[in-house]
């Protein structure tokens, strides 16, 4: 069996909305976070127990993106919200790729959920936002 070592890279994964990068800035743990909300399939049972498996089509899919509260980031994902919400919703593209492994994920339609709580400390915190999008590619693969 052969060895494999690999060198993982938080800064090697891209986030664009609305063909706007946010490259900086990212949340000092978990920065990004890819959810379906909806299972792939189900399962049923007749009263015999015959079985049958549901494929369910439902793929929207939450993308949360932390950034630290002093990013320059918050302003480019503030703007595409109020855009978005002067325009009555208008969806705009989102891409996530990891640059050294093939986990991709593409939407045309996605949209900001709703401007993030924020909050004032002693020491600078993060802010949370949340997208939604109906991916048209979503591949989960290694880094």
């Amino acid at each position: 069996m052969a060895n494999r070592t690999t060198v993982y890279s938080a800064n090697a994964i891209t986030f664009t909305l609305a063909t706007l990068g946010i490259e900086s800035g990212r949340g000092p743990d978990e920065f990004l976070k890819i959810e379906q909300q909806a299972d792939d399939f189900s399962h049923g049972a007749g009263l015999d127990g015959e079985g049958v498996w549901n494929e369910l089509l439902d793929k929207y899919t939450l993308l949360t993106l932390t950034l630290m509260q002093t990013s320059a980031g918050n302003g480019v994902m503030w703007g595409i919200h109020k855009a978005s919400m002067i325009g009555g919703g208008l969806p705009a593209p989102v891409f996530v790729k990891d640059r050294k492994g093939a986990s991709l994920l593409v939407g045309t339609d996605a949209l900001i959920i709703k401007t993030p709580d924020v909050t004032y400390a002693k020491e600078a915190g993060t802010v949370v936002w949340v997208v939604g999008v109906d991916p048209d590619i979503n591949v989960v693969g290694g880094h």
